[in-house]
Formats: C-alpha cells, structure tokens, sequence
C-alpha cells in the first residue's frame, strides 16, 4: 500500500492561511517556520492519502517527518524568492480555471523572475497540463527569446507560439512583470466589438484608464517573431490592458497579484457588457452610459485611491489587489493543495 503526501511550501508571510485567520476547520493548514529562511513552510491537509483503499489517519508526528522529505526539493533546488513566485503563479493558473478563463492546455500567465546572476527569465505552463493541474514545481523556466532553461517537473514541452506574445511585451516594458492571457468567452465577445469596451459598469470605468486606446489587429496564430514590434506599439508604454482583435485580451501588472486582479476587472466588465448588449439588442441608444467627467483618470485613481486607504486588513496585504489573489489563492487551497508542490 504506497502512500503519499500532498505537500506545499510557501516562502513570504503576505499569504494569509485559514489557520492564521482564526477560521475552525478539519483541514488546517499546520505552519513550520523555518529558522533557517524565515518562510512559512505550509504542510496542507490532515490525512496522508493512500493509493490503495483503505484510507490511514496520519498523527501529527507522521505528518510533519513525512512532509519533511518533500520539503528541501523546491525551496533548495529554487530559493525562496523564486519558489514563492512559482506557487503563487501555479495559484494563479488554478484560480484562472475557477474563474473559466482557461482553454483546456492553450493560453497561458507568465511571471518575471531575477536569477541570482542578475539575468532575467519567465515561468510560464508546460504545454500539455491543463490550467487546474499546474504546480509550482512543473512551471517552465524560459529565456526572453523563449530557451528553455529550466524544464519544470513534467514531461511536457514548451509552447513557444505562446511565449511571442509575452515575450515581446516582457522585453519591452520592465514595469510589467506578469501577464494573464485568455480567449474567456466574453472578452473575445468585447474583442469582436468596433465598440470595444463601453462605460457601462463600474468595472469598466475603473480600468478604463489603464487600457489602451488601440487593438491589436488579428494576425492569425501568434508563431512569427515579426508580429512582435506591433503587439508592443499597441500596448504602448503605459497602457496595462490590451484587447487582441477577434483574439482575446492580455492583462498585465507589477506582480501576480496585480495583473490577477485587472484580468478580474476586466473580465467582469466584458460579461456585464455582452448581456447588457444582448438585453437591448445591440442598441447602443438604449444604454446608460457612464459620464465622461466621472470616467476621467483622475477622479478614477482618487476614488481608488480613497478604497485602499480605507479598506482595512491585514497589513502584509499592501493593496485590494493583494487581498483579492490570497482570498482567492486560500479557496485553491482548500479545494485542491497540489499546486503547492
């Protein structure tokens, strides 16, 4: 009877645990603080799962000496700035499919991380797992012109068509250091629209500012290299959010956190928008739309800005848009620990 552990190391304290937030239930989390990193090693569930059909109730003893096996081969073999990357972005591909805006084993969230030579790399998904069966330890590791240094723990290949895309606007724009790519239903929807996206939504104005004000034309598949120097002239050199033309959308930001929580927007956005249209039969006439004078940026950014200020939490949390991943990174957990591993 073979026996094994799901296991998951989280580097940083900025991930909230259920166990940290006071909430009673069967499947704390057990945090080990390692003197040694200073990270909290989070050993996930109570029981030891079998692969045969008798289930065994583990002790506390057997759980901690058993996790204790799993524990250096993540954080030695990658550190724990890079290892934390690596399970908040396998966090970000799983919470991706909750939310519907993956598509089976295409579309894909890449990450900028800093070797401890100084050079640049991007953890991106092998092309083969599903969005649901990403972990933290199976992310690929590329170069900017898509080399494969590090081929994760799975079997599967990098799909470097996908990689134009992010690394053209990851060489262009240092201030991006993640992006979220999707073809989620409705915002192809709003891509399809000479429209693009209306003022219909408190969503909507409130990204409004941050998407650029061109589309990016459909060119097909993106596997040329060529297509490049015009994905980065239509995002320009502010804009966060870009609308690919009967494509999709990407979503960028400072960190997971923050390009999670603009795809979230944004994705919103789009759906209030496809039903508003359908409700009204696409007459754009029949629509409230949001006044000019409250869209502008800087009324915006002080509304924003006023939420954030007196929004309240814990402290580590340095934004909503902080707060929003690890809330939706402790539901990951909870369903499924694995992406930890």
């Amino acid at each position: 009877l073979g026996t094994r552990v799901i296991f998951g190391s989280y580097t940083g304290l900025t991930y909230q645990t259920r166990e940290s937030m006071g909430q009673q239930t069967s499947k704390l989390s057990t945090i080990l603080l390692s003197a040694g990193t200073g990270a909290a090693m989070g050993i996930i569930g109570c029981k030891l799962l079998t692969t045969g059909s008798e289930k065994k109730e583990a002790t506390k003893g057997e759980r901690f000496e058993e996790a204790k096996k799993e524990m250096p081969s993540g954080l030695e073999k990658y550190g724990p700035k890079e290892w934390k990357l690596r399970v908040e972005l396998a966090a970000a591909y799983r919470i991706a499919a909750h939310m519907g805006w993956d598509e089976i084993i295409y579309n894909h969230i890449s990450v900028r991380i800093i070797e401890p030579d100084g050079k640049e790399a991007f953890l991106i998904n092998p092309f083969g797992l599903r969005f649901d069966e990403v972990t933290a330890s199976s992310l690929l590791k590329v170069t900017a012109d898509g080399k494969v240094i590090d081929p994760g723990s799975s079997d599967y290949g990098f799909n470097y068509a996908g990689f134009v895309i992010h690394g053209a606007i990851h060489d262009a724009r240092e201030d991006i250091n993640c992006i979220f790519h999707t073809h989620d239903k409705d915002m192809q929807a709003v891509s399809n629209m000479k429209c693009g996206l209306l003022p219909l939504s408190l969503e909507s104005t409130s990204i409004g500012p941050v998407i650029s004000k061109t589309g990016h034309p459909f060119q097909g598949i993106t596997t040329d290299d060529a297509e490049r120097p015009a994905l980065i002239k239509a995002l320009g050199e502010k804009a966060l959010i870009l609308f690919l033309n009967n494509h999709g959308t990407l979503a960028c930001g400072k960190s997971i956190p923050d390009a999670f929580f603009k795809m979230f927007i944004l994705a919103r956005a789009c759906s209030y928008q496809v039903v508003t249209m359908a409700a009204v039969g696409g007459d754009v006439s029949k629509l409230h739309l949001v006044d000019e004078k409250v869209r502008e940026e800087k009324n915006v950014k002080k509304r924003l800005a006023g939420v954030a200020e007196k929004g309240g939490g814990r402290e580590e949390a340095t934004s909503k848009t902080d707060r929003t991943f690890y809330a939706m990174m402790r539901m990951m957990e909870q369903r499924d620990p694995s992406f930890m591993s």
